[in-house]
Order: C-alpha cells, then structure tokens, then sequence
C-alpha cells in the first residue's frame, strides 16, 4: 500500500467512540468499535515526527503542549503520561543525570558508590525534592490546559530504579556479595516510587499507573535472582499502587520474560506489556485468564524499519494471536517506539487497529480479522 492510497483509506475510516468511551465500553465487556490500542513510550518519536528534539519536549512547557495536542488530533492517542523515567529517582537521590539534544539521558555519575554512603540517602518527596517537584508542578499545568484528556503517571521498577542509584555491575554482584544492603536499597527505592504516586494522588485523584522494569528480564538476571531481588519488590509497588490509586498498576518488561508470567500474574499485576522477543498466544495460553497483554509488533524492524504494509501485517498477526486474551487485550508495540520512526507507519498501525481490530471485545476475536 502507497502512503496515498493510507491517507485516502484512513479518510473513509470513522471513529464512533472517543478513547475513553471505548476503554471503558470495552472493560465493561462490551463491543467496541476497534480494537483500544497504545504506543509504548512514545512522546521521544511522537516529539521527533512533529519536529522537535527531546530536550525541547522535557523542558519547553509549550512544545509538550503542541506534542500532547497533536497526539491526539492526528494519532487519536486522546492521554498522555506524566511520570517517572528509569532514571528520575536516582537524579532525586543525587546520581548526575545527563540528556543529548535528541536522545535518551544516562546517568553520568551514580550516588551510591559505596554502601558507607547509604544512611545518606533520604526518603524523597515530591513537594521538596527539586527534581520531582518540577515534575509534579509541570503535571498540574499541563492538566490544566488539557482538562478533558486522560493523564496517567509512571515509575521505573525496582531493580531499573537502583541501577539508577547504583552501577548496574555493583548492583548485580550485591545479589552476592552485599544481599543484605541491596534489600535495603531496593526497599527505599520503593517507598520513593510510592511516594511519587501518594502525591500524584493527593493532586489529581485516582490516575492510572505503570512501571518499566528493564533489569528484570530473564536476559539480565537469573531466575533466582528474580524470586529474591524483584519479585518481592514489585509486589511491594503493586500493592502499594493498589492501596493509594485503587487499582493496580500495569508494566512493561524488555527482554524474555516468559518464565516470570505466573509470577507477575500472583503479584496481582493488571496488565502486561511484552516484548516483540516472546510470543503472544503463548502468553494468553499461560496467563490471558489473569492478567490483560499488551503488545508485541516489533518496534525497530517493523515500526521504524518497516514498509507501510510490513506494520499492518503485524499488527493483524498480534490481534489473531491475542485479541480473544480473555483479560483483555491492548495493541501495542514490543517495546519502546523508536526515535526515527516514520509518520506513515504509525498511521499505518492506527489504520490497522482501527479496520482488523472493528468490533473488538474481550475474550473474543475482533470481527474486522474477517477481512485480513
């Protein structure tokens, strides 16, 4: 397909429900009109489509705004997300943060070299913390010039937090050598991350949440490292999230995961977003009974790389693996949407989810497959 005969088809293609009407609509059981669909992570690529760099949409209130708006006047992504990155934690516990231009931030210089220096770190509070509290104050303005649209907010996982506060080598040889002071790490970076969501409560009420959680895949720690290390802090955050927002938060993982889902579906999580490396109809044989999938078209050999007609024929094989998930299921990318990616293959992925994901409803088949 021609980006022109995209934008013709798309022309003919009309919306019945706002976002919020299908989410909830399609939460209550009901027929949506398409399938409800999400870009994981993707104000960096959404920033870099409508011509801005990310530094310019981190620190120039005006271009978030234009990002947020045109979000959702040409993409229909009617929320947007003022959360946590995988690193802010550790930038409020005093680890050096840095940002290129136009890219991702890293952390230059890790707070805690040494465990002799951990009675030094504090408890961080959002109202105090500079950091934060630049965060939480950008969040009220951008709610209040977007009253109607959905906001959310997010933190990074456990194990993703320390390494933010500690090099991911010390951290990895703490599950060894230091057990003892990794728990305690990994307990105060917790208390921080519901520190953050108590105040984003305090501020706008009941909001949906998520974490990141990297670190954790099976590509980089052990299953044993996982039961000791992760698990219990992530139940931890869940039901934390739980007892303050009122409902549980969902996560996404990179990496392979597969031998983590029953687990993550015992911690009490709500929803899972899966990398493009593991499979979705093995997850909804595993665990689509108990937690809701969200996923998986590969984001840098599809959604970047890719043709027009390379993301719709993904996006149909992720909706046949899944779209029956009877917890639910959201489309969306593996992983984090690519700095780079093409206007016309994220059109290409809304026109997909909007004419093979027509008539969608939980536990079943959308009716538009009939069509693919």
């Amino acid at each position: 397909m021609t980006y022109e005969e995209l934008k013709r088809e798309m022309a003919r293609q009309k919306e019945e429900m706002t976002a919020k009407e299908r989410m909830e609509a399609y939460n209550r059981g009901e027929e949506v009109d398409y399938q409800p669909y999400t870009l994981q992570a993707s104000d960096p690529a959404m920033a870099d489509i409508f011509g801005f760099t990310t530094t310019q949409f981190g620190t120039d209130f005006e271009v978030k705004s234009e990002v947020i708006r045109r979000k959702k006047e040409e993409f229909g992504l009617d929320s947007f997300n003022v959360g946590l990155g995988l690193k802010t934690i550790g930038g409020a516990l005093g680890s050096v943060l840095k940002a290129p231009e136009h890219g991702i931030d890293y952390v230059e210089h890790h707070v805690l070299q040494d465990y002799k220096e951990f009675d030094r770190l504090e408890l961080t509070d959002p109202y105090t913390n500079p950091v934060l509290y630049r965060i939480l104050e950008s969040a009220k303005r951008l709610k209040d010039r977007f009253p109607d649209i959905s906001m959310t907010t997010s933190v990074a996982g456990p194990l993703s937090t320390a390494i933010a506060v500690r090099p991911v080598d010390l951290v990895l040889k703490d599950t060894i050598k230091h057990p003892e002071m990794l728990h305690k790490l990994l307990d105060l970076v917790v208390d921080c991350s519901l520190k953050w969501f108590e105040a984003f409560h305090n501020e706008f009420g009941a909001v949906g949440t998520n974490f990141s959680d990297p670190v954790t895949c099976m590509d980089v720690i052990s299953k044993k490292q996982f039961d000791i290390f992760s698990l219990p802090y992530m139940k931890k955050l869940i039901d934390g999230t739980n007892a303050i927002m009122g409902s549980r938060p969902g996560a996404h993982i990179c990496g392979k995961t597969s031998p983590i889902w029953s687990d993550l579906a015992d911690a009490g999580l709500f929803s899972f977003s899966i990398d493009n490396c593991e499979d979705l109809e093995t997850a909804k044989q595993m665990v689509g009974d108990r937690m809701r999938i969200a996923g998986n078209v590969p984001p840098v050999d599809v959604m970047r790389e890719g043709s027009i007609d390379d993301v719709i024929a993904s996006c149909i094989e992720c909706m046949k693996k899944c779209g029956d998930n009877p917890a639910g299921y959201i489309l969306n990318t593996g992983c984090q949407l690519p700095i780079g990616t093409p206007k016309a293959n994220v059109e290409a992925f809304i026109y997909a989810a909007r004419k093979y994901g027509r008539g969608a409803r939980m536990g079943r088949l959308p009716k538009g497959l009939e069509d693919a």
